[in-house]
């Protein structure tokens, strides 16, 4: 019987979805007896009132006496991002770029709708627009190094994290997804500095004490890597990732009982898991309950169609309970998937 690898859950990164709330422009703009600029400064008052559809009115007016007014398109394109109007915010932010390209904000704003709408590219061009004119935000680097991170360009946003942070020295997520690029540089050294560093910018932030224990285990710290596990499920109690990473853990350790436990809390929460039934499927294979693996397997396969590991250790469980013609058909079909290590059991079958 050979000995079969489980797979670990890989990083969540943490992407943030940050709202609105910093694009508004509240400057005045002082300068009596012109009627776009006095509709301007009422709006801008409406605005910080709450009042949103009035101060739209304003800047309405602000803009039919002054079709230039670059400002006046930003302030009235963030109040309609307040009242959930996104196309026409996109419309007046580029308004305002068109009649000011040198304003920053509106570069910004308009790359945060971009980014929320999955338009990676134009949000990426619009954020270096707006850090070219000088807009100092720790979220717009942070943003363009969630883009970067997704790009596989890790050196690029680990440039732009660091920039956020300088920013923002207290800016944990930064932090935290800097840490996720060393990890997949293979820097395990500074992945750590950088995880334990955002715990301790935001000692709530669960998911830096998953990503934590996470490579605290690669570094073979076992037990501070159960800790982090532990209080990353302490803060966030529905947390089934960091279940089924703890349970990982405990699975390497050989405490295969408590692996199943947290793979079972993990399905608890979370019932379309497959990585987890992948998990409890390895684990219950250690305990030689066979069928009850291969229930899991199964499971993990029905989610998961094309899971090929799965696939390799059904085999495995298989070959125990002597179906040698099924344990083959699940052999190829890893193999098949690019499972290369699923050629070393596939070969018996030639």
């Amino acid at each position: 019987m050979k000995k079969t690898t489980l797979l670990l859950l890989s990083l969540m990164l943490y992407f943030a979805g940050f709202g609105q709330t910093d694009n508004q422009d509240s400057t005045l703009v002082v300068a009596e007896g012109q009627e776009a600029q006095v509709a301007y400064n009422k709006g801008i008052e409406l605005f910080k009132a709450g009042d949103f559809n009035a101060a739209i009115a304003q800047f309405d007016s602000a803009i039919t006496y002054n079709s230039q007014f670059a400002k006046a398109y930003f302030n009235r394109g963030s109040a309609k991002e307040k009242i959930n109007d996104k196309e026409g915010a996109l419309t007046d932010y580029t308004a305002a770029i068109q009649n000011d390209t040198n304003y920053a904000e509106p570069y910004y704003a308009r790359g945060l709708l971009k980014y929320h709408k999955n338009d990676l590219d134009g949000a990426y061009a619009d954020f270096q627009k707006a850090a070219q004119k000088g807009l100092k935000k720790a979220n717009l680097y942070y943003l363009t190094g969630v883009i970067l991170f997704k790009q596989e360009d890790y050196d690029g946003a680990i440039e732009a994290y660091t920039k956020a942070i300088e920013i923002d020295p207290n800016h944990a997520f930064s932090y935290n997804d800097r840490g996720s690029c060393k990890r997949q540089k293979g820097d395990l050294k500074g992945a750590i500095e950088d995880y334990r560093k955002a715990t301790q910018l935001d000692p709530k932030l669960a998911l830096a004490f998953d990503n934590l224990g996470v490579v605290l285990a690669k570094d073979k710290q076992e037990d501070a890597a159960l800790s982090a596990e532990t209080r990353a499920i302490e803060i966030k109690p529905d947390f089934y990732i960091a279940y089924n990473n703890r349970g990982s853990m405990y699975f390497f350790l050989k405490k295969y009982d408590k692996a199943i436990a947290d793979f079972k809390k993990a399905l608890e929460i979370k019932s379309d898991y497959s990585y987890a039934y992948n998990n409890l499927g390895n684990a219950l294979n250690k305990k030689k309950e066979y069928k009850k693996a291969l229930d899991a397997f199964n499971k993990a396969i029905e989610l998961k169609p094309d899971y090929g590991v799965a696939y390799m250790n059904r085999g495995i469980v298989k070959e125990m309970l002597r179906d040698r013609e099924g344990r083959c058909a699940d052999w190829k079909k890893a193999v098949d998937l690019g499972v290369e290590q699923a050629k070393t059991y596939y070969i018996e079958c030639k």
